[in-house]
């Protein structure tokens, strides 16, 4: 016979009708989230725009993560999941690695047979070849990568480079611009060939920690001269800060008014979230990010975190079919081999695991939305607990029942110290199937 409830039914409509004095619509949406009314103040938050367009490039980076050589299969799955997913632009790959025109191709029917309105966007495009190439194959839109330290761009300017070195050529025969006006001239004659070839040329600033305001003001104004329908501001280096992007993200805006500003946030500070959601909020009408955060190095910004924070914490219409976000998220390591952290935000195996606390799991009963500000179902993940050494006769008998273990209430409390002796010898919490032998056993030895 269970044990009479703590609460009584109207206690807990009553504490119900508490909590929800508490809380504003939008903020709080049952079955989703529950977050502060103050991320939904615009005298608060200074105002976010109603809609952000996410761009996931996993498909590129992983192509760069150590030890990670994803199958042809493996990388079409990866890349249907995606779309299947909501993912309104996908980067799918860069220049120079390779790829045939009909393996290129097979891609962009691959995305526009699931969502024919899916931008497709390649990387690194160096010259006029590669537009017409774009345009052959199909897709929307290109990225021209430039770094503001123009003078040292041979560095990382071209692939061309190394070969020719290697071949004993004199790689500075291919003429590369060594000067801001040449960088500008140059990116100009793509976002003109882009325009000739009905291929978005998207000019962007590589390094942009690197960048005084002047240049991003300059390159800013001479791609919206030209008619650039696109701007992206990659910090390779991790080397911006939150308040610095949205200033950059703001200079921007301001000389290039007639073009979509994006930003590519990396992770080493462990803020490429952060640097992306102060973007959104100074202005930027995309954010490149990638599932689990894949990419060579510190990472990017993570595609769940990032979308789940737009639509819960600002109310940010994003696109993404949230339930996708965890599946997908397991999809990613399956393929790759690289296992996200345990509470890796919204996704991680044990994100939603508050351990056995007792009034944490009872107040599951009353509202399962003040110690989580998410439901995880509704980013397809799932909540569980263990036992723990702060679990008491409550929580146990809910265990109990949730295995389907019927026992005398007189035993509750020694099945629960059973199982916490056995974890203090052994050193962990006990799994399931742990927990109930030791029930079945302490109730065999009563019986």
């Amino acid at each position: 016979m269970p044990r009479i409830p703590v609460f009584s039914q109207s206690d807990v409509a009553s504490f119900r009708e508490a909590l929800n004095r508490y809380r504003a619509p939008g903020a709080y949406e049952p079955g989703k989230w529950s977050v502060s009314p103050l991320n939904r103040r615009d005298d608060i938050t200074g105002g976010f725009p109603g809609q952000v367009v996410l761009r996931d490039i996993a498909i590129r980076t992983t192509e760069q993560m150590p030890g990670v050589v994803l199958p042809q299969e493996d990388r079409q799955k990866l890349m249907r999941a995606l779309v299947e997913a909501g993912v309104p632009s996908v980067q799918i790959g860069a220049f120079g690695r390779n790829r045939d025109l009909e393996s290129m191709r097979a891609d962009v029917r691959t995305i526009k047979a699931i969502n024919p309105q899916c931008e497709v966007v390649y990387g690194g495009v160096t010259g006029i070849s590669d537009v017409e190439t774009a345009a052959e194959v199909g897709f929307d839109s290109v990225q021209f990568w430039a770094a503001p330290y123009v003078e040292a761009a041979a560095i990382t300017a071209a692939h061309a480079i190394y070969r020719r070195a290697w071949q004993d050529k004199d790689w500075q025969e291919l003429a590369l611009p060594s000067s801001i006006d040449g960088q500008l001239e140059k990116a100009v004659t793509l976002v003109e060939a882009g325009h000739r070839h009905d291929v978005v040329v998207s000019p962007g600033i590589n390094q942009v920690s690197f960048a005084p305001e002047s240049y991003v003001e300059r390159y800013c104004r001479t791609m919206q001269e030209a008619g650039a329908k696109e701007i992206v501001l990659y910090d390779g280096s991790s080397g911006m800060g939150p308040e610095g992007y949205a200033h950059m993200v703001a200079l921007a805006k301001k000389h290039a008014p007639g073009a979509r500003i994006g930003v590519h946030t990396h992770n080493m500070f462990d803020l490429a979230v952060a640097n992306a959601l102060a973007s959104a909020r100074a202005g930027a009408d995309v954010l490149e990010v990638s599932v689990n955060g894949y990419c060579s190095a510190s990472g990017q910004a993570d595609l769940a975190a990032t979308a789940l924070a737009l639509e819960a914490l600002y109310g940010v219409v994003t696109g993404i079919e949230m339930h996708r976000l965890t599946p997908l998220a397991r999809l990613a390591e399956e393929v790759t081999g690289y296992k996200v952290a345990w509470n890796n935000p919204v996704t991680g195996p044990e994100v939603h695991n508050w351990g056995g606390t007792e009034f944490v799991i009872q107040e599951l009963k009353i509202d399962p939305l003040i110690h989580w500000p998410i439901e995880p179902t509704f980013v397809g993940n799932e909540r569980r607990w263990d036992i723990t050494f702060d679990s008491g006769p409550y929580t146990m008998l809910d265990k109990l029942e949730a295995l389907g273990i019927d026992v005398e209430l007189d035993q509750v409390e020694q099945i629960l110290e059973e199982v916490k002796s056995n974890m203090r010898r052994l050193r962990r919490v006990l799994d399931d199937d742990e927990v109930a032998a030791v029930a079945t056993r302490v109730a065999g030895a009563a019986s």
